[in-house]
């Protein structure tokens, strides 16, 4: 910094919460640089950890920061974890995530492709995936991902703005491989050229006689 001072992402995040106590995208992005189970000491606060720096931006009164930190909460949960949200309501991430769509999700961002949300999650991971979708203010649909993961297979929901999310049911495309699988093995096994012993056996295998050719004069 110019006054000399060398700081990682996440102590300049402390740093901008510090000069504006109420920067909440500083608090969800300060939260997403922490792992689970870990706590950061804010100018003022006691020691938070990533869950309680989400739940406080969600009860801001603007509504962008709100949405971020409803799909960000969201992804510190496991399948059967619930958040205690400030006005006592307990909340799974599917949950967390339906609320977020149910708000004014379009302050935040329109829903701009660009980024294959799935291959990013099964690369970093839910959170990381998160702030590569923040910073090209794609969150919409990082969210639109995140909750067709949390749906049951063959389930299928549309939201209030006509956007419709589902989750292929697990039995029938894994059938569908398994004969796809099945044919290309056949196929593989029909058109592979004869191994080198099948091939030694053909050539010694004894040629037919022919009748003996009788001259014609």
């Amino acid at each position: 910094l110019h006054d000399g001072r060398v700081m990682n992402k996440r102590l300049l995040f402390v740093e901008a919460i510090y000069c504006n106590s109420a920067n909440i995208m500083a608090l969800v992005n300060l939260g997403l640089t922490l792992a689970a189970g870990e706590t950061v000491k804010l100018p003022g606060r006691r020691a938070c950890d990533q869950k309680e720096l989400f739940i406080f931006a969600i009860h801001t009164n603007i509504a962008r920061y709100r949405t971020f930190g409803l799909v960000a909460l969201a992804t510190t949960l496991l399948p059967n974890e619930e958040a205690t949200l400030a006005d006592g309501r307990k909340l799974s991430s599917r949950q967390l995530l339906l609320e977020a769509f149910e708000g004014n999700f379009d302050t935040l961002i329109s829903h701009t492709a660009g980024i294959d949300h799935a291959a990013a999650i099964a690369q970093l991971g839910e959170q990381q995936a998160l702030a590569e979708a923040a910073r090209a203010n794609d969150v919409k649909a990082f969210a639109i991902e995140a909750l067709r993961r949390r749906l049951e297979p063959g389930e299928r929901l549309e939201l209030q703005d006509g956007i419709v999310v589902e989750r292929k049911a697990a039995s029938a495309g894994d059938g569908e491989g398994d004969r796809e699988a099945g044919s290309a093995s056949k196929r593989a096994r029909r058109t592979a050229p004869p191994q080198p012993q099948q091939q030694e056996q053909q050539e010694s295998a004894p040629r037919s006689r022919r009748p003996p050719r009788k001259d014609v004069r």
